[in-house]
């Protein structure tokens, strides 16, 4: 016979009660400890090359030393717990902490890692996240939503952004570890390092470093070369080319990021909200219609989405929303500050949403009550806001009640300077801040008597100075942005759209110890000729969108002005031109120069179109990064999903081989684990077929290679079947495991290679297992 002396004895164990010694590393786990190490080191190279590439849109190289760090502290975690724990072939039970704690724990180390570094004053000892760190967490991730749509490339890494970056540069490098290494399978991690070589490509072609491309490349073989022991040839070729070419190419068949186009004038998602740009929108070549609305009153409003009121220096970001199940719209709560002796007015605003992607509800402010929703909408009670936390404003009809506030002049003036207590964040301005800043806010309104008196000087220095409105020059002259150093270079340039005057005005009110914000949202629109209902209508585009300043004054609460030249209307308790409005007097100046003369403002400045003009391509690719980063993100999990059946096949895998190795498996194992091989390869053999019938039609199958293995297994399997009972473990069990080897080698090596990498990325026994659990379950 040819197979094995294939004795039938049990296999001995210690004697009950004996201790156990710790069992020495064998050659083979020394050596797969250091493959480890090989791997980990080579993962980390091609991650640093790999994140390198984020060069053509991010300014500067500090951020690629923060995410190397961060790298580097996750594979070290990792590492530092398999070196730990014994190795999976000397301990028994020890295999599934070696693949479940290192990912666990690199994990609980990016949590720290991100807390200490951004939101240390809201953890315990600076470490540990409480509540309070969630939430922090959540209002970085808008805020870093926010100023990347807003940046143009390359953008600053400013903190908000970094923690986004280190958020999926962290979950890349935590699953091209598991693969690498949990999995034992290097080829497949070329895809988290496919995902940060797509993220400049899929922005725009023409950025992308090709140098880069051939840098990741040789680290992608590198990675594979340090696992070399493994049968991987092929599938590292194949793998290879795709993570190179797939790269490349993918950008080239993928749809640009523009809006899309219908001819009907339905299907336009303008995608507008807080955290996109509102320069871009405002520039897009085609003026689409965004919503309609209509009112009882006959009166245009302007629409608010939400406000802006934390202002980091970079940007202004909104308060992260603090949802409340009780806070419905049947009944939204008072607008703060509004006192009764104020005149207001109820109207009835019925508004009609098309294809707005925006999570806010447009609405005049304040609204009392909203119905006709679909879907559960809750406000804010900072902002009165109005957002669904699953849902977005596209389609819906619905009715407002609002209240129309009409405050005197006198009443404004009234106000004097007062700031109520719990107001004080309105007025916060970060450390640095451009002394040009302060300056001409004092020069223009600082020795005006009441915060009434200031706000009209500064709005008149915006609207009726020497500024001009252009949605173009910021971008062409690198100032486009909402922070202290655009708003320092706008005062300079004097040339910018609402954006800019908002912020400037906002920030100065701030300095002059006004509380302010700013709005986001719709000007009135265009009164239509047709009545609706009854109601004057209004239709409202996308070069409607609009953002204006809010200050508070005691007694009214938040009160809008119009600082923006040739945009809007300015209210009557703003208006020069009102009879009740009186003339502001800056005593701080005697005699301003002619550019900075505050001039009160007039509402002759007619609400005309806005200029329409190309954006510029950084510009575009600045606005479609948010939206790749959501793809991207979905790519990652639709490729985890993915891989989960081949993940659970080679799990199978190794734990038969790894069983037989031990000498605790009986030959049916070998025998399944070839009828798996067979059949993830598209071999056919039937479940059904004699010991020897399958050996033949194995045999068939591995063309030239010896056939001995096979027979082996095979003459194994009989000898269990029909000489002893099912469970007797063979002494020679051990030698089966190679002879297993051999035939799972033999059989891959007489496919052809597009089944081996069928084989290995769908395996088709996995889902077998799949479908006979759900019909079992059936």
């Amino acid at each position: 016979m040819s197979g094995p002396d294939l004795a039938t004895r049990p296999a001995r164990s210690a004697p009950p009660g004996a201790p156990r010694r710790p069992a020495a590393l064998t050659p083979v786990a020394l050596a797969a400890r250091s493959a480890e190490l090989r791997t980990s080191g080579a993962l980390l190279l091609a991650l640093l090359v790999t994140i390198a590439g984020l060069h053509v849109i991010l300014d500067g190289v500090a951020w690629w030393f923060e995410l190397a760090l961060l790298c580097m502290v996750l594979l070290a975690s990792a590492a530092i717990v398999r070196r730990l724990l014994p190795a999976a072939s000397t301990v028994a039970g020890a295999t599934d902490f070696r693949r479940i704690l290192p990912p666990v724990v690199s994990a609980v180390v990016m949590l720290l890692a991100v807390t200490v570094v951004f939101v240390p004053s809201t953890a315990i000892l600076g470490i540990i996240p409480t509540g309070a760190s969630w939430t922090a967490f959540q209002q970085l991730i808008e805020a870093g939503n926010f100023s990347i749509a807003r940046q143009s490339l390359p953008a600053t890494a400013v903190p908000s952004i970094m923690f986004l970056l280190c958020l999926g540069v962290g979950a890349l490098t935590i699953v091209a570890d598991v693969l690498a290494n949990t999995l034992r399978a290097p080829a497949l991690a070329g895809a988290p390092l496919l995902v940060l070589l797509a993220v400049p490509s899929a922005v725009s072609i023409d950025i992308t470093d090709p140098i880069v491309f051939v840098l990741a490349a040789l680290a992608y073989l590198l990675l594979l070369r340090a696992s070399a022991a493994r049968r991987q040839t092929a599938l590292t070729i194949g793998l290879a080319a795709t993570v190179v070419v797939g790269a490349l190419v993918a950008p080239l068949l993928l749809p640009e990021v523009s809006p899309a186009q219908n001819t009907n004038g339905t299907g336009f998602s303008s995608g507008v909200n807080p955290v996109l740009s509102l320069g871009q929108n405002l520039r897009q070549d085609v003026e689409r219609t965004v919503l309609g609305y209509s009112t009882e009153s006959g009166t245009a409003q302007y629409l608010r989405l939400v406000s802006l009121q934390d202002f980091s220096g970079s940007d202004w970001a909104p308060d992260a929303f603090r949802q409340r199940s009780a806070n419905t719209t049947d009944a939204i709560g008072a607008p703060p500050g509004l006192s009764p002796d104020v005149s207001t007015t109820e109207d009835q605003v019925f508004v009609d949403v098309g294809s707005l992607t925006s999570p806010w509800l447009p609405l005049p402010y304040p609204t009392s009550s909203i119905g006709g929703l679909d879907g559960n909408w809750f406000w804010d009670s900072d902002g009165l806001a109005v957002k669904s936390p699953d849902r977005d404003s596209s389609y819906e009809t619905y009715r407002a009640t609002s209240l129309v506030i009409a405050p005197t002049p006198a009443q404004l003036a009234s106000a004097g300077t007062t700031v109520p207590a719990g107001f004080e964040r309105f007025l916060a301005l970060p450390a640095g801040m451009p002394k040009v800043i302060a300056d001409t806010a004092n020069e223009v309104a600082g020795g005006a008597t009441s915060n009434y008196e200031k706000a009209l000087l500064l709005q008149g220095f915006f609207r009726d100075g020497d500024f001009q409105y252009s949605e173009t020059a910021p971008v062409d002259q690198g100032y486009d942005g909402t922070g202290m150093t655009v708003i320092a270079a706008f005062l300079k340039a004097k040339e910018g759209y609402c954006i800019h005057f908002a912020s400037a005005m906002a920030v100065m009110a701030r300095s002059l110890a006004i509380p302010s914000r700013i709005a986001v949202g719709f000007l009135p629109g265009a009164e239509l000729p047709e009545r609706q209902n009854g109601r004057t209508a209004f239709t409202v585009t996308t070069h409607d969108l609009h953002a204006w300043p809010e200050l508070y004054f005691e007694g009214i609460g938040w009160t809008r002005f119009e600082p923006t030249v040739g945009r809007g209307e300015v209210p009557a308790y703003a208006d020069i031109a009102s009879p009740d409005v009186p003339t502001p007097v800056n005593t701080a100046t005697p005699a301003p120069s002619a550019s900075a003369t505050a001039r009160p403002s007039s509402s002759a400045a007619p609400l005309a179109p806005e200029q329409t003009a190309q954006a510029s391509p950084a510009a575009a690719r600045a606005a479609a990064v948010g939206t790749w980063l959501w793809l991207v993100l979905a790519l990652v999990v639709v490729v985890a999903l993915g891989l989960v059946p081949a993940a659970f096949r080679a799990m199978v895998r190794r734990r038969r081989l790894r069983s037989l190795a031990a000498g605790g498996a009986t030959a049916l194992t070998a025998w399944h684990e070839m009828f798996d091989t067979a059949t993830d390869l598209g071999i056919d053999i039937p479940e059904t077929a004699t010991p020897r019938d399958a050996a033949e039609m194995f045999a068939l199958s591995i063309g030239g290679a010896s056939r001995d293995p096979i027979d082996r297994v095979r003459a194994a399997v009989e000898s269990e079947s029909y000489g002893q009972a099912r469970s007797t473990v063979l002494t020679g069990s051990a030698s089966l495991a190679n002879d297993l080897r051999r035939v799972i080698g033999d059989l891959r090596s007489s496919a052809d290679r597009g089944r081996r990498l069928r084989a290995v990325l769908v395996p088709a026994s996995a889902w077998d297992r799949i479908r006979r659990a759900a019909r079992i379950g059936d």
